[in-house]
């Protein structure tokens, strides 16, 4: 097995190489270090494609309103508490003026959704727009809980309405742990990008329409954005 990792690492430094001398005859410059650092970029990337997602993303929480709408009748009894929302984002390919991509982890608990960051479409996307990729746990699920049970009762705040304005609320409110020195990374100044598929797909059709000032863009993949309610097939 070593070997064979061996040999991998050195084919993969040919092929960089490679493309570095295609590139110097058609004109372009490449230095020496330039060489060493691409090599050393691929290799990085490779070993980081490899590792337990758990190990290459701390686990953040970020403090959101359990109740954002006082003024709806079904979430009575009102609460004006808060709950520790959980995410992770990776940086590693941020440079200022780059979007904030947002992963909607749906109805699981969002580490299964890790893996996606690490080497899905969220890391090809923070790739080639230089953006930060998030994972953001929906509420109820994992560790996310505004409430301490699952009672009929705490269950009225589990609506797609209070998670859309969750979304909405972490992206004009975020403070990302580590990147202070890019200044205001909220909403504010920076675009906004969701993504998801199936459930979380319909979630980012939704939050386009309800927050157009919030998020420039979202992705839908598969959305199912009708809801029928006498299912009968």
């Amino acid at each position: 097995m070593r070997l064979l990792r061996s040999l991998f690492w050195y084919a993969t430094a040919f092929t960089t190489l490679s493309e570095a001398l295609t590139t110097s005859l058609s004109g372009e410059r490449t230095t020496i270090a330039r060489l060493r650092q691409d090599v050393e970029e691929r290799k990085w990337r490779l070993a980081k494609r490899d590792t337990d997602p758990a190990l290459l993303y701390p686990e953040h929480n970020f403090s959101t309103p359990i109740d954002h709408f006082h003024n709806e009748s079904m979430y009575e009894p009102h609460s004006n508490g808060s709950y520790p929302m959980r995410y992770w984002f990776d940086a590693t390919y941020y440079k200022p003026g780059g979007p904030v991509i947002i992963l909607q982890a749906g109805e699981a608990p969002a580490t299964g959704r890790l893996p996606i960051l690490q080497k899905g479409i969220l890391h090809q996307l923070a790739i080639a727009t230089h953006g930060i990729g998030v994972v953001m746990e929906h509420r109820y699920y994992g560790t996310s809980m505004p409430t301490p049970d699952l009672s009929t009762e705490n269950l009225r705040f589990l609506t797609t309405q209070q998670a859309l304005a969750d979304a909405a609320y972490f992206a004009q409110n975020i403070a990302f742990p580590g990147l202070e020195m890019y200044g205001d990374l909220t909403s504010k100044n920076t675009a906004y990008l969701g993504y998801g598929g199936s459930y979380s797909g319909a979630f980012n059709a939704f939050l386009r329409v309800q927050y157009p000032d919030v998020f420039w863009g979202t992705i839908s993949s598969s959305g199912v954005t009708k809801a029928i309610y006498d299912y009968w097939e």
